[in-house]
């Protein structure tokens, strides 16, 4: 499937509301940016969407409720659990991370609207679908303190440094596309962590690492949730 933007109206209302999953960027601790929140193109003509909208309208309860930290893993699930962001929160799951990290986790994404289909398809239409107003919230985020540790993904950074060169953001990173070694840089008070992206093949060899920097994090801001 090719591309584009979600053609569901609600969940395009969703995201212009609350452009995010789980606790509000300004609440969390710990933010996985991403390039872009993919659903299945049926998802909003199906009774599972009460669990999309029940998640959208507080991920944190939501997470505590059904011990999932995204609806996409419940049993309920009706679609192709190989493709739409399925396989991004399975690999996440392995983590290792609980209810007790919820009010701690925010998901975040460089577009602002859902989409369907994989970017890799048309590059030039995800860069066209982002929105600078909030492409800058996120640069805000990055570079105006809060203590919070954000995990970004080698090709989601790639895609950063192309909207540098486009826009006046992100002018704190400095990435060099060719190198060996993940960037792991400080940014007032913050931290940006390079991994792999969850979609990959790669990913199952960094969860042991996520799980114990990131609480490593939390330990340090002490803000760790309790075992």
């Amino acid at each position: 499937m090719s591309f584009q933007k979600h053609d569901s109206p609600e969940l395009t209302t969703l995201f212009n509301s609350k452009p995010y999953q789980g606790q509000s960027p300004e609440k969390a601790s710990i933010i996985f940016l991403s390039s872009d929140a993919n659903y299945s193109r049926k998802i909003s003509n199906d009774p599972f969407f009460n669990y999309i909208l029940e998640y959208q309208e507080d991920g944190v309860s939501f997470w505590e409720k059904y011990g999932y930290h995204h609806p996409f893993l419940l049993d309920e699930y009706p679609f192709d659990k190989r493709k739409d962001g399925v396989r991004y929160h399975r690999n996440f799951s392995k983590i290792g991370f609980n209810a007790k990290h919820a009010d701690k986790v925010c998901f975040l994404e460089l577009l602002d609207i859902p989409t369907i289909g994989n970017k890799s398809s048309n590059k030039n239409l995800f860069y066209d679908l982002t929105s600078l107003p909030h492409l800058k919230y996120i640069d805000n985020l990055i570079s105006g303190g809060g203590r919070k540790l954000f995990y970004i993904s080698g090709g989601v950074l790639k895609d950063m440094m192309r909207l540098k060169k486009n826009h006046n953001i992100f002018t704190w990173l400095d990435q060099e596309t060719n190198k060996r070694k993940p960037l792991s840089k400080s940014v007032n008070g913050n931290k940006v962590q390079e991994i792999y992206h969850f979609s990959s093949s790669q990913a199952h060899s960094q969860a042991k690492a996520i799980y114990l920097t990131a609480n490593h994090w939390l330990d340090k801001i002490n803000t760790r949730p309790t075992d």
